[in-house]
């Protein structure tokens, strides 16, 4: 098996490159982290009954003014 050999310029470049992939995984996985607290926050709420029903043209009002 042939192993392929890296000077160190090469690996300086290399670990670079995989520092900034590692970066975006952790804003990405920030990202998500955030999305699943709200969004099991709201699920609680929900549970609690805390929650308001429109009809459809309500909530499409309601829409339109977000």
């Amino acid at each position: 098996m042939e192993q392929k050999q890296l000077s160190l310029e090469n690996m300086s470049k290399e670990i670079i490159a995989l520092k900034k992939k590692m970066e975006q995984m952790e804003e990405s996985i920030a990202e998500d982290l955030k999305f699943a607290i709200r969004t099991e926050l709201a699920w609680q709420s929900h549970d609690r009954g805390e929650f308001t029903s429109y009809s459809k043209d309500e909530f499409l009002k309601k829409l339109e003014k977000w």
